[in-house]
């Protein structure tokens, strides 16, 4: 019975974390005068978007559908926790309803707060719901889980997510430019989940990091790599 409520806490906050993106969202939108119908349109595409992503990327990790049955697959209660997977598919979404609705104005600053802010609240979640462990350690703190105690990596990572939104928050009227924020967002999120990955349990290693390091890696460099071009491309124009 109890493994049962626990579990029915962790599904909750899950489900919550993307109700507190989709509300941080729209009132960084409100603050940023750009809450109109078609944003409605927008975010409700985004996140719809990417709870399909975030299950699929899951379900795909776990052998579907060679070795996890189809009513499974369909069993609202399994999957949806990738968050790489949600991102990807969120944005792919967002871009799609701009073009259609022909919205060219960036939003990616609004999705800047509101993704540390339901991360937060979704690693809640999956400390409940048992999944993200960390790896085994002897600390006072440990928590038992798999069978072992270990870091409790997700409320580490739920703490790193609170501290982001609230790092975003101050320095957004310090940003002049639009996209900056989100630019701002993908560095942090790349820096501080590469040595979150240190006490998460890791079962593929490729040259001594996760597959989830590389990827934060990459991200970071490629947010760099655009920026310096960016500066470039700007220092260029004022010389002519």
């Amino acid at each position: 019975m109890a493994q049962e409520e626990r579990l029915t806490l962790g599904e909750i906050l899950t489900g919550l974390s993307y109700l507190t993106g989709a509300l941080v969202f729209l009132w960084a939108a409100r603050r940023q005068n750009l809450s109109t119908e078609g944003i409605w349109t927008v975010v409700a595409v985004g996140f719809a978007a990417g709870i399909l992503g975030a299950k699929l990327t899951q379900l795909i990790a776990e052998g579907w559908p060679w070795r996890v049955s189809m009513g499974v697959a369909l069993d609202p209660r399994n999957g949806g926790r990738a968050l790489l997977g949600g991102v990807i598919f969120g944005w792919i979404g967002v871009v799609v309803a701009k073009k259609r609705l022909g919205i060219r104005r960036p939003t990616g600053d609004l999705f800047a707060l509101a993704l540390p802010a339901g991360e937060a609240v979704g690693r809640l979640g999956c400390y409940f719901n048992g999944c993200c462990y960390g790896e085994r350690c002897d600390m006072p703190w440990a928590v038992w889980q798999h069978g072992a105690y270990r870091h409790p990596a997700q409320l580490y990572s739920a703490a790193v997510a609170v501290s982001l939104f609230g790092f975003l928050l101050w320095l957004r009227p310090r940003l002049t430019r639009e996209g900056d924020l989100f630019k701002a967002y993908l560095v942090a999120f790349g820096v501080t989940r590469f040595g979150l990955e240190f006490v998460r349990w890791r079962e593929t290693l490729v040259y001594g990091l996760s597959p989830m390091q590389w990827f934060c890696l990459e991200l970071v460099l490629g947010v760099a790599a655009a920026v310096f071009w960016r500066w470039r491309r700007e220092a260029i124009a004022c010389r002519i």
